[in-house]
């Protein structure tokens, strides 16, 4: 009875009191922070009713909180080499008796930039002088390679200038650049890149004839040089001297000689130096030189790819060796016992397969007893100064009756392969039988043949193959072409023929064509000879003819494919057997141009030109010798 009266006294006083009576503190904020890396730390802090103040690194929900307004403040925060900032910075919630609950986000982001300068090309121990500029002010010289963080955003400079150390000026590269740098944990990147302060240099090379290239070497600093044929100026190079070497150089029949050969010229950083060589012209002047002598009629010389020796053919049945300088007394091969000799007839020429080297077969072109023209091969080792006279194979024979001259007497391979032969029309004044214009007889023609395998074969492209003529003939018209000779880098055979009375000529063709019709006898040279059928129509005329009050009897060369005299590469040189003169000519457009009469001296009847492995020429003598044409 008393525990009730006491629980309703004290209902009653309860009841008198409720406007004093606190409410409890029951509000839940949640504050959610993002944006912030791995690790790194936020810095919010949350303040509120009664001094209350709470730090919040991460995402947290904060309960038990009296009702009231709620400050969450952030601030940024710095982790590695860049800072992050919040947004918002400052935001209030309240929390009352309806809302008992409030949520305050934070998001942060990144608010810096990074930049790496990258400077390189110093020597150790010198400083660069590079200076970062940007906004607000901002400014930092380097001296080396650095990576700047925690930059504002936005557009910053970087100003390079020029470093002297040791007397050496380094010059950047750019000297001004401008990056963009965005808010980001990613490095910006910018170089700058020092070298030695160029300058420039220009060469004038002058005097030299059109198509005419100088030969200037520029040398300096650094193992710096530069191959000039032509002015030119040099630019960008480093300071320092500069040596100009100026040499010889060869034009068309021409030297051209350079002043100064030597040179100093010195360059400085930002400024452009000028060396100049002059060329003068002075006129090729050709001379022979003795080789040896002691030879009977040598009608002939050539030599095997890349060999040094040479082989003079005698008239009589000889091939001799010219070794080392002197002239051997064995012969490489004597078959005089087969070989008609006197007048036009003999052993007249050897040509040399391409592939000597390998195989040792070279062939002969002579008159055999009977006068008949005869073409045979024979075999050596390639090393050896004496062939195997007992290895005759019979090539072809070609019979030559009635009378003993116009022999031709040339066996060449051309660039193609395949062996070439040139017949004289079978002798008489005026060729009585008129062999040089029958398609059906082999005199008076160039022959072609290959003679890879014997019994020998026809070239597929061999004009009259499965037509009415000779298989074997690849072009007519000839009276006695005695020298014929390929020049490969043109594609173009020139052929001297031996005239009849008045003229003698030379022709220059296409190697490739097949079929040609020099001529003889509707033609010599350039005129009709046999007025009744002086039809011109499909000959092929001479590119060049003279008479016979400067000669008798044309000798054919070679073009000149030598080193040792460059002003006369491409010329075609010839003789005459009676009067012994040197002459040449560029074919030029199908013209015989830039004609010379070269002063040698005398050197007697000219039998033969020769050429040796090395593309040297040589005239050979009817008393016996043997000159060199050389450079005088």
């Amino acid at each position: 009875m008393r525990m009730r009266a006491v629980a309703g006294a004290l209902a009653v006083l309860f009841a008198g009191c409720d406007d004093d009576i606190i409410a409890p503190a029951d509000g839940t904020l949640e504050v959610s922070i993002s944006g912030l890396p791995t690790g790194a730390a936020a810095a919010v802090t949350v303040t509120g009713p009664g001094s209350y103040s709470r730090d919040v690194t991460a995402t947290t929900t904060i309960p038990d909180l009296a009702l009231g307004t709620y400050t969450i403040a952030a601030a940024d925060v710095t982790a590695g080499d860049s800072r992050w900032a919040p947004t918002p910075a400052t935001q209030n919630r309240e929390l009352t008796a309806a809302n008992r609950t409030a949520v305050a986000t934070v998001a942060y982001a990144v608010a810096t930039a990074r930049l790496a300068v990258t400077i390189t090309g110093l020597p150790n121990g010198v400083n660069a002088s590079v200076t970062v500029t940007g906004p607000g002010g901002y400014t930092n010289a380097l001296t080396s390679s650095t990576a700047i963080n925690l930059l504002a955003p936005g557009a910053y400079t970087i100003t390079a200038s020029d470093v002297v150390s040791g007397g050496t000026t380094y010059r950047p590269s750019p000297t001004t650049q401008t990056v963009q740098l965005p808010a980001s944990t990613t490095q910006v990147a910018a170089t700058v890149v020092y070298s030695v302060g160029t300058g420039s240099l220009t060469v004038n090379i002058n005097g030299l004839g059109s198509g005419v290239s100088g030969a200037v070497m520029v040398t300096g600093p650094s193992g710096y040089n530069q191959q000039l044929t032509a002015t030119q100026t040099l630019s960008p190079v480093p300071p320092g001297t500069y040596t100009i070497t100026a040499s010889t150089v060869a034009g068309n029949l021409v030297t051209n000689t350079p002043s100064p050969t030597t040179q100093a010229v010195t360059v400085t950083a930002g400024a452009t130096a000028t060396g100049t060589v002059t060329y003068a012209a002075s006129p090729l002047v050709l001379a022979v030189q003795l080789v040896t002598e002691g030879l009977e009629s040598p009608v002939y010389l050539t030599a095997p790819a890349n060999d040094a020796r040479l082989f003079i053919v005698e008239q009589r049945g000889r091939i001799r060796v010219f070794k080392n300088g002197s002239l051997l007394a064995t012969p490489f091969l004597d078959i005089t016992s087969i070989v008609q000799y006197g007048g036009e007839e003999g052993l007249l020429s050897v040509a040399f397969d391409p592939a000597y080297a390998t195989n040792g077969r070279f062939f002969v072109y002579y008159n055999d007893k009977s006068g008949n023209i005869a073409v045979a091969r024979y075999t050596a080792t390639p090393t050896a100064d004496v062939a195997d006279a007992n290895s005759r194979q019979s090539v072809i024979s070609v019979a030559h009756p009635g009378q003993a001259n116009h022999n031709g007497g040339l066996a060449m391979f051309g660039p193609d392969g395949m062996l070439y032969l040139g017949t004289g029309d079978g002798g008489g004044g005026g060729d009585p039988s008129n062999n040089a214009q029958n398609i059906s007889s082999l005199l008076g023609k160039l022959l072609r043949l290959n003679v890879t395998t014997l019994p020998y074969t026809i070239p597929a492209n061999n004009p009259f193959v499965g037509a009415d003529g000779a298989d074997e003939i690849w072009a007519i018209g000839l009276r006695n072409p005695w020298r014929y000779a390929f020049d490969p880098p043109t594609g173009t055979l020139y052929i001297a023929d031996v005239g009849q009375g008045q003229y003698e000529e030379v022709s220059a063709v296409a190697a490739a064509t097949a079929g040609v019709n020099y001529g003889w006898r509707i033609m010599e040279g350039m005129h009709c000879y046999n007025a009744a059928t002086c039809n011109m129509s499909g000959l092929t005329q001479p590119v060049l003819e003279y008479d016979h009050s400067q000669g008798c009897s044309i000798t054919g060369g070679f073009v000149y494919r030598g080193t040792a005299i460059p002003e006369l590469t491409g010329h075609y040189l010839y003789s005459d057997y009676c009067t012994g003169f040197l002459r040449s000519f560029r074919l030029s457009s199908g013209q015989a141009a830039d004609q010379r009469t070269w002063a040698i001296g005398g050197v007697g009847n000219v039998l033969s030109f020769g050429v040796d492995a090395a593309g040297e020429l040589y005239m050979l003598t009817a008393i016996g010798r043997v000159h060199r044409i050389v450079k005088q």
